[in-house]
């Protein structure tokens, strides 16, 4: 799942089996799916002050999943699903779940991917949403996940129970020393979704609520709170499409506010479609209560070669400022980037 220094956005799976999945077992009541994706880019991120950033050929996404549904009766449906994703270099399974769908909706658990994972309405390829430092959970290893689907609405809620994640590794410079330190991070979450959609306009909104104690190198730190609303508003007609978002999110620790890592963001979108071409145009603005601010600006155009095969470019502009306004410090300032890539799926 991609993740921007705003926001992670990748469109959760919510049914079995993936977009362009290929039917291999059909009989007496029971499928079986399978999907896969190969997509590699040729890419020049954002450089901004003192950093130095190569052309870079990236694997951006390698992916295998299998989905099975089972018909135990008329109106009960059970389901299992499970994906392995390629992540830096390494083979990782990044969702497996089981559940029930029905007249109800559907209820699962497991490893899998949250309703806040689903938020954003940007559309960029890789150049979108900088500058505002929020970094909220949007998928679990226990998760229990509802949604229902109406004729025109829906609706769902998701809780990842309280968990311990990996170790995460760093090294820190103290004194021109390099320090070593493990983090261990007992986390839980809980977030919502609804949405509705009526002559052409699709209309949502998300909530989260998160939380996380870390230990570092065996000392327990002070909890982090973390909360946060979307809400978003999508037209749609004949080939030309536009959108805005507005969230706002807060992160605590021990009670006090991260001005930091709490802020809010709008999103701006507009596209249009003719044939197999798809032309994107966005612009993002976000403000930490530090008062440090990004803005961005990308374009992108996508050709589909095939109903499994599609090309792409994108060009994009970020610009960040630090709480002074000063766009001269590290890791501030303004910078451009470009990619082209290619995917082939199934």
């Amino acid at each position: 799942m991609k993740k921007t220094i705003l926001a992670m956005a990748v469109p959760a799976l919510l049914a079995a089996g993936a977009v362009n999945a290929a039917t291999v077992y059909d009989q007496d009541g029971v499928t079986v799916t399978i999907g896969g994706a190969a997509e590699v880019q040729i890419i020049q991120e954002y450089e901004f002050n003192q950093q130095d950033v190569d052309l870079d050929v990236r694997l951006d996404d390698g992916e295998l999943n299998f989905g099975i549904d089972v018909a135990v009766s008329e109106s009960l449906t059970a389901l299992g699903y499970f994906d392995f994703e390629n992540e830096g270099g390494s083979v990782k399974n990044t969702e497996l779940w089981a559940g029930f769908k029905g007249d109800f909706g559907q209820l699962t658990a497991g490893r899998m991917y949250t309703f806040w994972d689903d938020t954003n309405i940007n559309e960029d390829i890789e150049l979108g949403l900088e500058g505002v430092d929020s970094s909220l959970p949007a998928s679990g290893n226990d998760v229990i996940k509802y949604r229902y689907d109406g004729d025109a609405f829906w609706f769902g809620v998701a809780h990842n129970l309280k968990q311990n994640g990996s170790e995460e590794e760093t090294f820190k410079d103290v004194s021109g020393n390099l320090v070593r330190e493990v983090t261990v991070n007992n986390a839980t979450h809980t977030d919502a979704g609804v949405g509705t959609s009526f002559a052409g306009v699709d209309l949502a909104a998300y909530f989260i609520a998160a939380e996380k104690t870390p230990t570092v190198n065996d000392t327990k730190n002070d909890k982090i709170k973390s909360d946060a609303f979307q809400v978003s508003a999508v037209y749609n007609v004949d080939a030309f499409t536009v959108g805005a978002s507005y969230t706002d999110f807060e992160q605590k620790t021990a009670g006090a506010q991260d001005k930091d890592k709490s802020g809010h963001y709008v999103e701006l979108l507009a596209g249009y479609g003719v044939g197999d071409f798809q032309y994107y145009l966005g612009y993002n603005f976000g403000e930490n209560d530090d008062n440090s601010e990004g803005s961005n600006i990308y374009a992108n155009a996508t050709y589909k070669m095939h109903s499994n095969v599609k090309t792409y470019v994108e060009l994009g502009w970020a610009e960040k400022k630090d709480a002074s306004g000063n766009t001269n410090a590290k890791d501030y300032g303004d910078a451009t980037g470009f990619l082209v890539g290619m995917e082939v799926k199934f």
